[in-house]
């Protein structure tokens, strides 16, 4: 700042910048969080009963990762407790999913434009005796005062379109937009997985997404689920949790787009 420009200087008033706060949620720190964690700048470790946060730098970003274990209730509880203590402005979920499109194969992305709940089902009344129907079982949510109806939870709009920005960088296979499943369950029924994306549209299922997606919707913090593909059973791809590695780069090419889409908040601290 100019100190001779009368209209612009201020006594006693310094410039700060801010840049944006993301937290980096995954599952399996070994897998999907490691090369993060490695490319960490400024780190410290903060451990709890729940999870566990690694806070730093990359790309000038203020990053919290968070080591959140599997399953929809650790990431609820992480994410809930991540955002009170952290308070982020974006919030990325990224791992390995298992796709069940025949269109989507192993090291391909999926992002997820919205996330619904796998594990939530509703069964119709039968006898004892009777028997059960895998074809009636229907996915859906319920809601205490409300008629119960599946609810897809949204990812941000503002994270896709900047995804789209940086989606001609990947190399490994392509990227999809789509609907994720998420829930406490490991499919490997073929024709389960097929009516799963057929009925649904679902394009791949992993075991977080839905927790964090409807936590942050809940707190109002943009999310993105980034999910790259470990196998394929209808196509006999088999499983290789390794490819992990390919969205956490793609995630590191994320954060270093954010910071140039955003740029730097300019702050003015008076003294």
């Amino acid at each position: 700042m100019d100190k001779k420009d009368p209209i612009h200087f201020v006594p006693n008033r310094k410039e700060t910048t801010k840049m944006k706060k993301i937290l980096i949620i995954s599952a399996m720190a070994d897998v999907e969080l490691n090369y993060l964690i490695e490319n960490l700048q400024e780190k410290q470790v903060i451990e709890n009963k729940l999870c566990k946060f690694y806070t730093g730098k990359i790309y000038e970003n203020e990053v919290i990762l968070c080591d959140s274990k599997v399953g929809l209730i650790n990431n609820a509880a992480a994410t809930t407790l991540a955002i009170e203590k952290f308070n982020p402005d974006y919030i990325i979920n990224q791992g390995c999913a298992g796709a069940i499109s025949r269109d989507i194969h192993k090291s391909d992305i999926v992002i997820g434009t919205d996330c619904i709940n796998i594990t939530s089902i509703n069964t119709k009344f039968k006898e004892e005796g009777k028997g059960y129907n895998l074809d009636d079982w229907e996915l859906i949510n319920f809601v205490a005062g409300e008629k119960d109806r599946l609810i897809p939870q949204n990812g941000s709009k503002e994270l896709i379109e900047i995804v789209q920005k940086i989606e001609n960088k990947y190399q490994y296979g392509k990227i999809h937009y789509g609907r994720i499943g998420s829930g406490d369950i490991w499919n490997s029924e073929c024709d389960w997985l097929i009516k799963m994306n057929e009925k649904y549209g679902i394009l791949c299922e992993e075991m977080e997404g839905i927790a964090i997606y409807t936590v942050a919707n809940q707190y109002g913090i943009p999310a993105i689920d980034i999910r790259v593909i470990s196998d394929n059973e209808i196509l006999k791809e088999e499983y290789d949790r390794n490819v992990s590695i390919r969205a956490q780069e793609f995630t590191m090419n994320l954060l270093k787009e954010i910071k140039e889409s955003n740029g730097e908040i300019i702050l003015f601290i008076d003294e």
